[in-house]
């Protein structure tokens, strides 16, 4: 598996603050003023609505991806697949940041 990152710090954004255009994509939201959003490579991702990525042996599957500690994946909190062999990945720096990097196998 391969990850592309550049490590940088994106911020993240509140549903009033994407464009008009891009919150008719987010419309289950509803007027939720949480910092969610982030956009990488021209899309805007929701970042709450992400498979967790966890390391607990063990830990039921439900909405989170268990996986080996020494897995590739194991650094990251997030994961959006979007084809079998590729998707983007989300680590979590604070509260209103986000690194995000892609994935491909």
């Amino acid at each position: 598996m391969n990850i592309i990152t550049n490590n940088h710090l994106r911020p993240l954004a509140c549903l009033a603050e994407l464009p008009v255009k891009v919150r008719a994509d987010f419309d289950y939201v509803g007027d939720d003023f949480d910092r969610r959003f982030v956009q990488y490579k021209g899309v805007w991702y929701d970042v709450y609505d992400t498979q967790a990525i966890r390391t607990v042996p063990g830990a039921p599957m439900g909405w989170a991806m268990v996986v080996a500690e020494d897995s590739p994946l194991a650094s990251w909190d997030g994961i959006v697949s979007e084809t079998f062999f590729s998707g983007v990945l989300f680590r979590f720096a604070d509260e209103d940041q986000v690194i995000v990097g892609s994935y491909f196998a």
